[in-house]
C-alpha cells in the first residue's frame, strides 16, 4: 500500500461492532450559525466525561452516548431500535450495513480501529472510528449528520445531544466504476448514477452529467501517463476519483468530488471539485443562483475566509477573494467553500474547507431554494 489512497483507506476507515466513528470539523453540520457552534461544543464538549444524553426529534432516550477523541458517539443499537434504520451484519464479509430508505451505508471493521466506509458503492475517506464498551458498540454521530439524512443539535448544558431526522430527495445514487490498468498505471474513477427521478430526461441529463466527467478525466489521465513507468521497486502509477453525496434535499443534489493522481515520489497529489445540480431541470446550479438575495454574499465568504486562514498555522498569506465562482458544496443548511493543496496552507494542512451556513449569507427569511 504505497499510495495516498491505498494507505487513507486503511487509516481513515473505521471499524464498527455495532459500533464508531468521527468526521473532519471543516465537513461537519452546516445547518445554520447556532448548529456549527452547536456541532463545535459537543466536540469541546466530547472532552469531559459526562454523561451525554440521546434525544430523538426532542424526545430523551433511556439509552446514553460517550465521548471519544472530541465527538460523541452513540449506540449502534439506537440506530436500530429508536431511529429504525436497518441494522444487518454480514459474518462472511465482516461487514455491517445501515440502511435508511434509499441509503445503505458498508461499514467494514480494519485492525487499526477504524472502519471502510462505502454509501450505495462509493468509497468514502472521512475518519469515522468505532469502539466497543462493555459489549456494546458505538458509532460517531456524525455518520448519521454526513450521509444518512439527520440533522444534530447539541445542547451543553443539559448535555443532549438531539437527532433530527431530515426529508431526502426520492432519488437513488449508485456508484459506478471505471476501472483499467496499463503496464505501468492503474486507473479507477468511481461516479455517481442517478435513478428514481420522475423525469426521465432530467435523469439522464444529470447522468450524462457525471459520465462525460468521469469519461473525461480517464480519457485526460490516460494521456499524462502515456511516458510514464514504473517507479521503485515496481510500483505503479495511480490515477483515482472518488465522490461524496453531500447534500440531497429542497430538489437539490450537491457532490464532492476527489481525485488522487500518484506518479512517484514521495506523495500524490490531489484535486478538490464541488458539483451541485438542481432536479426541475437537471441543470448545475452556482453561488451567484442559490445566493441572488444577497449580491454581496461574496464579502461575507471573503471575510470568514480570511479569518479562519489567519488563525491556520502556516498560512502562506495572500488570500483577497475567494473569487467570482470559488469552489464550493452544499453540507445539511449552508455551504462548504474549499480551495486547493498548497492555494494557502502546506500541504500536510489538506484542504481548506469552511463550512458557512445560509443563515448568515442570506437576508432573514430567504431561502436559496425558493426558485423551486
Amino acid at each position: 500500500m504505497t499510495s495516498y489512497i491505498k494507505s487513507t483507506r486503511v487509516l481513515l476507515a473505521a471499524a464498527l461492532l455495532l459500533g464508531a466513528g468521527t468526521a473532519p470539523a471543516a465537513l461537519s453540520s452546516a445547518a445554520s450559525a447556532s448548529a456549527v457552534s452547536a456541532s463545535a461544543s459537543a466536540s469541546a464538549s466530547a472532552k469531559t466525561a459526562a454523561p451525554i444524553r440521546i434525544a430523538l426529534n426532542g424526545t430523551t432516550l433511556t439509552q446514553t452516548a460517550i465521548a471519544k477523541n472530541n465527538t460523541v458517539l452513540i449506540p449502534l443499537a439506537v440506530l436500530r431500535d429508536a431511529l429504525g434504520l436497518k441494522v444487518s451484519y454480514d459474518a462472511k464479509t465482516k461487514a455491517y450495513e445501515i440502511t435508511r430508505g434509499k441509503v445503505t451505508v458498508t461499514l467494514k471493521p480494519t485492525e487499526y480501529g477504524t472502519m471502510q466506509v462505502t454509501v450505495d458503492g462509493s468509497t468514502q475517506f472521512s475518519d469515522y472510528e468505532w469502539v466497543n464498551q462493555q459489549g456494546r458498540s458505538y458509532v460517531s454521530v456524525h455518520l448519521l449528520s454526513d450521509v444518512l439524512g439527520y440533522r444534530t443539535a447539541w445542547n451543553n448544558s443539559a448535555k443532549i445531544i438531539n437527532l433530527i431526522p431530515l426529508q431526502l430527495n426520492d432519488l437513488k445514487v449508485t456508484a459506478k466504476v471505471l476501472n483499467e490498468s496499463a503496464a505501468a498505471t492503474d486507473f479507477r474513477i468511481e461516479y455517481p448514477v442517478i435513478s428514481g427521478l420522475s423525469d426521465a430526461s432530467v435523469q439522464q441529463k444529470i447522468n450524462q452529467i457525471f459520465k462525460e466527467h468521469a469519461e473525461a478525466y480517464l480519457q485526460d489521465a490516460k494521456e499524462r501517463s502515456k511516458e510514464l513507468g514504473l517507479g521503485p521497486q515496481g510500483t505503479k502509477n495511480e490515477f483515482d476519483s472518488y465522490y461524496s453525496l453531500t447534500y440531497n434535499r429542497n430538489g437539490y443534489i450537491s457532490f464532492r468530488l476527489l481525485s488522487y493522481e500518484y506518479t512517484g515520489g514521495a506523495h500524490g497529489m490531489s484535486a478538490l471539485e464541488g458539483i451541485t445540480i438542481r432536479l426541475s431541470d437537471g441543470s448545475q446550479a452556482g453561488l451567484s443562483e442559490l445566493l441572488k438575495a444577497n449580491p454581496d454574499y461574496l464579502k461575507i465568504i471573503d471575510a470568514k475566509v480570511a479569518a479562519n486562514l489567519e488563525k491556520t498555522p502556516g498560512y502562506f498569506g495572500g488570500f483577497t477573494t475567494a473569487g467570482d465562482n470559488p469552489g464550493f458544496y452544499l453540507k445539511d443548511e449552508g455551504i462548504v467553500v474549499f480551495f486547493q493543496l498548497y492555494e494557502y496552507l502546506p500541504y500536510a494542512a489538506g484542504f481548506p474547507e469552511y463550512a458557512i451556513p445560509f443563515s448568515a449569507l442570506l437576508p432573514d427569511g430567504s431561502s436559496p431554494f425558493e426558485q423551486q
